[in-house]
């Protein structure tokens, strides 16, 4: 059967989603793409309007969203997406241009930023940016089933986070037809970043989880189950894991990557609960078939006042591969890439790779630089699946990309405090003195 895809339209007045479904007021559950959110893009020469298009409602399993554009005229950038905005490919075409091909799309459920209770995504999204929305012209656009999938209405919206826990309730099987799964497990450096309308690559949030899909060929579908503020223990506790255990399948991937906020409290330091938790998270994947690899944490482009380097997470990264050693598990070192690209770049012009006031969170930039580490290593550790391509070319941030627009913080924030631990991120000095606090209060116990 063939699932075709029809526009999907954002009303970007004030804070309101025209769509068939309150459900798709959620970002996770729709393109990816917030109206809600201020964007820094606002007036900046090259933002773009995303055009999305939607399926009708599907089951959950795994999908072939095969997609063929003809160029009107000349195309010199388009970014093309799936899914919540994961990264596909950024093409340039010549007028009379044909561009074909065929993506692999995970539609499982998830719990969304905001929300404690379990969803179901029930529908596929592709979606256009460019500042020429005209140049190109849809040819096909459709989606098949890759393989046998079954009706997830057992899950409903549950009403507490306890309830997600009763997602194996959900039916929702998917037998592969050879299609491998890749399971992401992390805080907000790996997670799905909602992004603003306009969109601009260097003004967004993004993170290597949704990149990474643009740097593997072949029958590879990425879940992104990472989210903001989380920790070894709150990923576990809020039910993540739990969709994760549930979808996974023997012969699917796992990567998992914590840290930057389990580093803040005192009982998941590097040599406490951090490292027992990462077992455990090995020990559940192996136990159902899956393949875990474990990522260490991107550095953070933090300087000292004496111009070098300022290393905050070489403990948990030492952990990291200690784990990996004593358990036998391959291990992506991010952390090690990341640090040698700042001092090899320096601060100033690394500023690029991130978001706009931010040493943390990266933009589209950065998150394709990361992505492309993480793709290498997968190619590295398991040629025989995964076929690593070259990704987007030439694709660097201009020189004085936070000269050209503001630096501020546009999520709504909270007092929770996967919330508090995000927004650290946002500011040196809250994040260096979080951790010193946290070191104190270690040495205490």
């Amino acid at each position: 059967m063939q699932y075709h895809f029809q526009p999907f339209f954002h009303n970007t007045a004030a804070d309101h989603l025209t769509a068939d479904s309150d459900r798709l007021d959620i970002p996770e559950l729709s393109d990816g793409f917030d109206p809600s959110l201020l964007s820094l893009a606002n007036g900046i020469e090259g933002s773009m309007i995303p055009h999305s298009y939607i399926t009708e409602r599907v089951p959950c399993g795994l999908y072939a969203v095969h997609i063929a554009l003809t160029a009107v005229q000349d195309v010199e950038q388009l970014f093309l997406f799936t899914g919540r905005k994961l990264l596909r490919d950024i093409i340039s075409l010549k007028k009379g241009d044909r561009y074909e091909r065929t993506f692999y799309q995970s539609i499982a459920g998830i719990i969304p930023r905001y929300h404690e209770a379990y969803y179901p995504v029930e529908n596929l999204f592709v979606t256009l940016c460019t500042p020429e929305p005209g140049a190109v012209r849809i040819e096909a656009c459709y989606a098949e089933a890759a393989g046998a999938v079954e009706a997830a209405d057992a899950v409903d919206a549950a009403d507490t986070v306890e309830a997600a826990g009763a997602v194996e309730a959900a039916g929702a099987a998917n037998v592969s037809d050879g299609v491998t799964t890749v399971y992401l497990c992390g805080d907000s450096t790996v997670t799905d970043q909602s992004a603003e309308i306009p969109y601009l690559p260097g003004a967004c949030y993004a993170s290597w989880g949704q990149a990474l899909p643009a740097f593997l060929d072949g029958r590879i579908a990425v879940e992104n189950q990472a989210h903001c503020g989380l920790t070894t223990e709150t990923f576990r506790q809020e039910g993540h894991m739990d969709i994760v255990k549930h979808f996974l399948r023997p012969g699917d991937f796992c990567l998992i990557q914590f840290g930057h906020n389990d580093q803040k409290l005192p009982h998941l330091r590097a040599d406490r609960e951090y490292p027992v938790n990462l077992r455990r998270y090995i020990e559940e994947v192996r136990d159902l078939g899956g393949i875990p690899v474990l990522v260490t944490s991107p550095g953070r482009n933090i300087w000292k006042e004496d111009g070098t380097y300022h290393e905050l997470l070489a403990e948990h990264v030492q952990a990291v591969k200690d784990v990996a050693v004593s358990t036998n598990t391959p291990v992506i070192d991010l952390h090690e890439f990341s640090v040698r690209f700042y001092e090899k770049t320096g601060m100033e012009r690394s500023c690029g790779y991130f978001h706009p006031g931010d040493y943390t969170h990266t933009n589209e930039y950065g998150a394709c630089l990361f992505a492309s580490c993480i793709a290498a290593g997968l190619g590295r550790i398991f040629p025989e699946v995964f076929h690593v391509t070259a990704g987007p070319s030439d694709f660097t941030p201009p020189e004085n990309l936070w000269d050209l627009l503001d630096s501020q913080n546009n999520r709504a924030g909270g007092t929770e405090q996967k919330e508090q631990f995000d927004a650290m991120e946002k500011s040196t000095a809250a994040l260096l003195r979080a951790l010193e606090e946290a070191d104190q209060a270690s040495s205490e116990v």
